[in-house]
């Protein structure tokens, strides 16, 4: 089932998360999908609009990246490209594919923001895919869980406490929340003995 099938009958200017095993094509023309990252040629070229030096501005490049070729972009560099594109296209739905990886913390929060004003303001609807649960429980209005391309729960906001306590979120996970909260911020590990590293190398850097 194409990604545009499962939001159909859905509301817009909506963020969206999605867990599963989903086709991320469509035949819908009003569909911006952001998730190869990759693109031939300069950026200039990429981009080819009058809106691109504004439209780098606000996904935190500047214009000196205009005649830097693909190729000698940082993979995180190349996503913000990639939803600048996005952004001149002005479609109405825009598809996140682990857009927050390789990301620091403040530029998630930024693009966080970003994402929700698009969405409040400019009544896009947004679809993101991460492993960062935090993400997920604190910005998304909706959560679609779908298995074998059908979608077979949907969680509204107001559902997720309940629907984590059902999934015994890890220990691990409500501690990497908890220091967020109190603006220590570590990555999100898949187990105690990566954690620990983590806090000896904050340690060390003391």
């Amino acid at each position: 089932m194409e990604v545009a099938k499962i939001l159909e009958n859905k509301p817009k200017g909506y963020i969206y998360g999605l867990m599963g095993n989903i086709n991320l094509t469509t035949n819908n023309n009003n569909y911006s999908i952001i998730t190869d990252y990759k693109f031939n040629g300069t950026v200039e070229e990429y981009l080819n609009s009058p809106k691109a030096a504004s439209s780098l501005k606000m996904v935190l490049l500047d214009e000196n990246v205009m005649p830097k070729n693909a190729r000698d972009l940082s993979i995180g560099e190349l996503k913000k490209v990639s939803l600048a594109k996005a952004l001149i296209d002005g479609k109405d739905y825009l598809v996140l594919d682990y857009f927050d990886k390789s990301f620091n913390h403040k530029e998630i929060d930024y693009f966080i923001r970003l994402i929700k004003r698009m969405t409040s303001d400019y009544h896009k609807t947004v679809i993101l895919f991460t492993n960062d649960i935090t993400i997920l429980w604190n910005n998304i209005e909706e959560l679609l869980i779908v298995d074998e391309y059908f979608v077979i729960n949907t969680i509204p906001k107001e559902k997720y406490f309940e629907f984590i306590d059902k999934l015994n979120e890890p220990e691990i996970v409500r501690f990497t929340k908890l220091m967020k909260e109190l603006g220590l911020y570590i990555e999100n590990y898949k187990d105690t003995q990566d954690l620990l590293k983590a806090i000896y190398r904050l340690k060390e850097q003391e």
